[in-house]
């Protein structure tokens, strides 16, 4: 008997769709991917998928955020974004810190990518991995942030020590202070030329 695997749930709903590049599956947490299937052989393609499953957690926590603040008892858990050549599809699992992500030229029938999502939503559930307490601390969120849109990322943690004034290694800990965090969240904001971050502070 064959053993279905996340990978090979993806690999069955994806195949014969035409125009796909890639499929993911990634926490929204921090946007790793725990099963993905891509049309390339190319390594800078895999480092380009590894960073598109960062930035589609990103978006995921910032359109929730987006959304609550009209509708708090609503779940944001469907986006659609891309390019005039390429479409993005993401749509996280129901009541899960996971989501699928389509990646398909601009050319791509919507409805059979919507189709070919819900079917692994549905039979990826039960394979998801177990949610572990593995959970970044607010310091650790922003600098992996920053890090992941800084133009010069090799030296973020740096920047961020002699522009906040805190120890470099207490920083990549992130064991901070609440008043250090704001410390961290404006240099951050600053570093990044933004007013808001879609990372939540404590209250």
């Amino acid at each position: 008997m064959t053993i279905r695997t996340l990978v090979s749930v993806v690999e069955q709903h994806i195949a014969g769709l035409p125009g796909l590049i890639a499929a993911l599956v990634g926490r929204v947490t921090d946007g790793v991917a725990v099963a993905r299937v891509a049309y390339t052989n190319d390594v800078q393609e895999e480092i380009s998928l590894e960073q598109l499953g960062n930035y589609a957690a990103d978006l995921i926590q910032a359109n929730n955020r987006l959304c609550q603040s009209a509708s708090p008892d609503q779940e944001a858990d469907y986006l659609l974004a891309g390019t005039s050549g390429l479409r993005v599809v993401i749509k996280a699992f129901p009541q899960s810190p996971y989501f699928v992500l389509f990646l398909t030229r601009s050319t791509t029938d919507l409805r059979a990518i919507s189709e070919r999502v819900k079917a692994i939503l549905i039979d990826g559930k039960p394979l998801l991995p177990p949610v572990q307490d593995t959970t970044t601390s607010t310091a650790q969120a922003l600098i992996s942030y920053a890090k992941r849109y800084a133009p010069d990322p090799n030296f973020v943690a740096l920047r961020l020590s002699l522009k906040t004034g805190l120890d470099r290694n207490r920083l990549e800990k992130g064991t901070l202070s609440r008043q250090e965090l704001r410390i961290l969240y404006k240099a951050v904001a600053d570093l990044l030329g933004r007013e808001r971050l879609p990372i939540a502070m404590p209250v």
